[in-house]
């Protein structure tokens, strides 16, 4: 069970947030896709939301821009790209191998199909006051504008292997709802918009160009099996590709209509993402960590770690000869400084200075005397002291500047 009463509040800010600022411009509505951390967090395309309820499910959650060694490690990666291209034949052959490497891993791709904003400006027209209403039509109509031309430049078409897809179709709301994970969802409260028609690979498909001759064969035995999660009228919103041999699985989602931070105000939606969360928990392999792959139209991929180069100032320590010599010098170089500048133990008192010892007040006169630089002066000076003490009347210079006087 999700641990869901810290999400709950925090579901209920980000509602209140985003309905209530109906008057306010575009330009403080975020509508960044696919982001969870940073800025763009609080986009109503962001998936803030889906990241806490992993971590709220005590996954360990990060965020990736690149295909790594450091993603690789992860249990579960779902991957949100900003575009409507699927996965490259190089992409997907590092995701197999990733998938056959270990059981109980998941990977989870969430299409592009579907802009928040969109439904975010449709709910705030039936709040707005009737002087807002124009300018709210008018930022509804701009984002509608703005998905359509993103749309228009993708293939009506297209075959990613694990997938097909066919986008000239209407829009639609999916209802009523079928599947394993339709049970104990409310459809009629749900607003999942499809747009892009997805069509899971079946297993003829997926052995179709498979030849056992080859050497190295592509990594496609990790996927046998394919099964609707939910779907609606026969069409397909959620569909896993698994084996009984493994506990591995690919998990293709249409759109993130139900997963993204602005649908997931809606408890329905929540339900729904909760299935997708307990669906990576497997029995015998339990994951740990999910790594969120953000990425625009092209997917990176690095055959080393996402690390900064040349930033601390000590990578010269590990290069050869340096990080031989140099680990050595540094390391003498701390040793000298705590024998040289610290203090150790407790701090010595000094002895307090004397001030009855009359040898100093006669040292310290003449540290005076001398410092005047006038020999005239300091002779008068002791003559002076020395009539005192015979009692004698004493002579003193006048204070009358010579040229002063009449």
């Amino acid at each position: 069970m999700l641990r869901s009463t810290n999400l709950l509040l925090m579901v209920v800010v980000v509602a209140s947030l985003l309905l209530t600022g109906c008057g306010q411009k575009s330009s403080y509505l975020p509508t960044a896709y696919g982001k969870r951390a940073g800025s763009a967090s609080a986009s109503v395309n962001g998936t803030k939301v889906l990241s806490e309820m992993f971590r709220t499910a005590g996954y360990w959650v990060k965020s990736y821009s690149a295909v790594s060694p450091n993603l690789l490690r992860n249990d579960v990666i779902v991957w949100v790209p900003n575009s409507y291209e699927g996965p490259t034949a190089e992409f997907r052959e590092v995701i197999m191998r990733w998938l056959d490497e270990q059981d109980g891993r998941t990977f989870i791709y969430i299409g592009r199909d579907f802009d928040a904003s969109i439904q975010y400006w449709d709910e705030v027209l039936g709040k707005v006051d009737p002087a807002q209403k124009l300018d709210a039509m008018r930022q509804r109509s701009l984002a509608i504008e703005e998905f359509d031309e993103l749309r228009n430049y993708t293939s009506k078409e297209a075959d990613y292997y694990f997938y097909k897809t066919e986008r000239d179709v209407p829009r639609r709301v999916a209802r009523p709802l079928s599947g394993p994970w339709a049970k104990g969802v409310d459809a009629s409260k749900t607003n999942i918009v499809l747009r892009t028609e997805m069509f899971p690979a079946t297993k003829d498909s997926l052995y179709e160009d498979y030849n056992e001759q080859d050497e190295d064969p592509a990594p496609v035995h990790t996927v046998e099996d394919v099964e609707v999660l939910l779907g609606s009228k026969g069409e397909t919103i959620v569909a896993r590709l698994g084996s009984e041999y493994s506990d591995s699985q690919l998990i293709l989602v249409n759109n993130g209509s139900f997963l993204l931070n602005l649908p997931l105000v809606n408890p329905e939606h929540r339900k729904l993402a909760a299935k997708l969360i307990n669906q990576c928990d497997q029995e015998y392999y339990p994951p740990e960590s999910v790594g969120f792959l953000e990425t625009d139209y092209y997917v990176e991929i690095r055959q080393a770690d996402d690390v900064a180069e040349g930033t601390s100032g000590w990578e010269w320590l590990t290069k050869w000869p340096l990080n031989l010599v140099g680990l050595q010098m540094a390391w003498w170089m701390i040793v000298l400084c705590f024998a040289l500048y610290p203090i150790f133990g407790r701090p010595k008192q000094l002895p307090a200075a004397e001030t009855a010892d009359f040898k100093k007040h006669i040292d310290s006169v003449g540290d005076l005397l001398e410092a005047t630089d006038d020999y005239a002066y300091a002779q008068l000076r002791l003559q002076q002291y020395q009539q005192v003490m015979k009692g004698d009347s004493v002579y003193r210079r006048s204070k009358t500047r010579r040229g002063d006087g009449k």
